[in-house]
């Protein structure tokens, strides 16, 4: 009885030290890429509203870098419809040009436009434009 005990035992310890050691492995992961999210800052210099012929669909974004990591634009939403776009690294410092042709919406001139650009880490900026 105690040679089965002392054996579950041991085998209780090994896999408790094995599972805390994947547990707190994927805990660093997170952290650490919650710390790079943290050094993300977004700017959106300006939004230009333009039209293809006759329709007004097409909204282009400067997006600068004022952080003190790169970042990659993962999507962008704009009046709460949300648009992937390829993926784009930008430096720091840099500046980036994001160019949008609205599907199933259009812009009038004088209207405000709510635009968030999303990064791949999940730091989102939020401006508003007036066409």
């Amino acid at each position: 009885m105690l040679v089965i005990v002392v054996s579950l035992s041991s085998l209780l310890f090994v896999w408790s030290i094995s599972s805390f050691g994947a547990y707190t492995g994927g805990a660093g992961y997170w952290f650490s890429s919650r710390s790079l999210a943290n050094q993300e800052r977004l700017s959106v210099e300006s939004a230009f509203f333009t039209a293809t012929g006759s329709t007004n669909n097409i909204v282009t974004l400067y997006v600068r870098n004022v952080g003190a990591v790169q970042f990659n634009i993962a999507s962008v939403y704009i009046n709460s419809t949300l648009y992937n776009i390829a993926q784009s690294q930008v430096g720091v410092s840099q500046v980036q040009k994001v160019q949008i042709t609205l599907s199933g919406q259009t812009w009038g001139s004088g209207n405000v436009q709510t635009v968030i650009v999303a990064t791949l880490r999940g730091t989102t900026i939020r401006t508003v434009w007036t066409s």
